[in-house]
């Protein structure tokens, strides 16, 4: 009798994983059946925040649900992604995750969430470059200049970012380390404010991404002194990176991501990752992408995954490096 109820029971087993199966397939065939939250965690109106929303309707319109484009700035990107954090573990809440997700995990002594636990990768969308740019009226051409202006001024060149840990800034602290130089940070909440102060000359430098500062470079008002991403960017061939200069300074991937919340269903990050890759290489979502330099990669889940821990670790030891630290 007790091999005959093993049997009973083994079959009852094989019953429930197929059920299970079953399900879970039915589920993401299902899926959405209701509105998707689109997390973005900087303001509204960044060349960022557009990409964000071309890429919610592509979505909208292969769904036909709503995809829902939520800004939640601040905290250096750290409000937004804890939303998802929090969220329910079904998928209907993703994040644009950029490079600061990485870069948070070392810069900030505590954060609500854990980077490597709370999340699941969906796709990583591309990659970014990274810039240093100045006022017309700046003096300094290149790295070189730089250098020499703010050893003979030292403290008195400020340089503004989109907020502290993004990427601009710990790519910026890795120059000033790298130099040996001291210059002055200046947060904004966003590049968009940034910008706001820079384009007048008030505050003479900028780090953001390419993708943000297109407009500014193609008008003129703004040039550009270096490359801070480990290559050159494709539309300015001629512009070296920061480590052609200095041979010390060290640079991570800039990258945008789509990630939602970890334990959501296998069968759905799956249908998530076949639609939002097949999204990114519709004609609208592609010419916005090479508009701005950033290349494609629409990776499987388990190559974002990775891809994300890797970086989590270059640009852990390159904050290390540079003494950054927001408690």
């Amino acid at each position: 009798m007790r091999y005959k109820h093993c049997t009973v029971f083994a079959g009852l087993s094989v019953a429930a994983t197929f059920v299970t199966v079953l399900t879970t397939g039915a589920a993401a065939q299902a899926f959405p059946a209701r509105a998707v939250r689109y997390i973005m965690p900087l303001p509204a109106g960044s060349e960022t925040d557009v990409f964000a929303r071309t890429l919610a309707r592509q979505l909208a319109d292969a769904w036909n649900q709503q995809v829902v484009v939520e800004n939640r700035p601040g905290g250096g990107t750290t409000i937004g992604a804890d939303a998802v954090a929090k969220s329910p573990a079904d998928g209907y809440t993703l994040l644009h995750a950029i490079t600061a997700l990485a870069i948070n995990a070392t810069l900030y002594a505590k954060l609500p969430y854990d980077t490597q636990k709370d999340f699941a990768c969906v796709t990583q969308i591309g990659n970014l470059y990274g810039l240093l740019l100045v006022h017309p009226s700046f003096p300094a051409k290149n790295v070189t200049e730089l250098i020499r202006l703010a050893k003979a001024r030292p403290g008195e060149i400020s340089y503004a970012t989109g907020g502290s840990g993004t990427a601009n800034h710990i790519a910026a602290e890795a120059l000033r380390l790298a130099a040996g130089i001291r210059i002055q940070h200046v947060p904004y909440k966003g590049s968009n404010q940034a910008l706001l102060d820079v384009l007048p000359g008030r505050v003479p430098l900028l780090a953001t991404v390419l993708v943000e500062a297109v407009p500014y470079i193609q008008s003129g008002k703004l040039r550009v002194i270096a490359s801070t991403s480990p290559r050159r960017a494709p539309s300015l061939p001629d512009v070296p990176t920061v480590g052609e200069t200095l041979p010390a300074y060290r640079a991570g991937v800039g990258f945008w991501s789509v990630v939602t919340r970890a334990g959501t269903p296998p069968a759905v990050i799956g249908k998530l990752n076949a639609d939002i890759v097949k999204a990114l290489h519709t004609p609208e979502v592609r010419a916005r992408l090479a508009q701005a330099d950033i290349e494609i990669v629409g990776s499987r889940p388990e190559q974002c995954d990775a891809f994300v821990r890797e970086q989590t670790a270059t640009w852990g030891a390159i904050v290390k490096a540079s003494g950054a630290r927001v408690d």
